[in-house]
């Protein structure tokens, strides 16, 4: 009776593996030295609703901006998040939401916040908040 031979089968298998991890490890180490990308509006906040808020809401939305000039666009997310939730037609809520959602890299939050954002502009008629966001959203095309 013959015995086994499993040495051609463990080299397929060691070759696979080792190559696996060479490009895992490859990758991890081309992405390391890759330069880290520029926040796209790292100081652009709209720091002033344009309607009347209610004295909570406007409160948050005034701490939501400090917390975006912090540079903690996550946090910032949130707060502004909660704004919208309580003033449903608070577009520079959503427009900051937007101009966040960039910072952090997830362009199609922030494009689908930023066109929410012109909905609520183009409902209450401020041409400023519209072009502001054309231009925001020309800035992100081009990144």
């Amino acid at each position: 009776m013959e015995t086994p031979n499993f040495m051609p089968n463990l080299v397929v298998w060691a070759a696979v593996v080792l190559g696996i991890g060479g490009f895992a490890i490859g990758s991890m180490v081309n992405a390391y030295l890759q330069p880290i990308p520029a926040i796209p509006f790292e100081d652009e906040v709209v720091d002033e609703p344009s309607i009347p808020l209610s004295s909570t809401g406007l409160q948050t939305f005034v701490g939501a901006v400090g917390t975006y000039k912090a540079r903690d666009y996550r946090g910032a997310i949130e707060q502004f998040t909660q704004v919208i939730e309580e003033e449903k037609g608070c577009a520079e809520a959503w427009h900051n939401v937007g101009l966040a959602y960039a910072n952090v890299g997830d362009n199609n939050k922030a494009v689908r916040s930023l066109l929410k954002a012109s909905d609520a502009y183009d409902k209450q008629g401020t041409k400023v908040g519209l072009d502001l966001i054309k231009q925001n959203l020309e800035k992100l095309k081009a990144l």
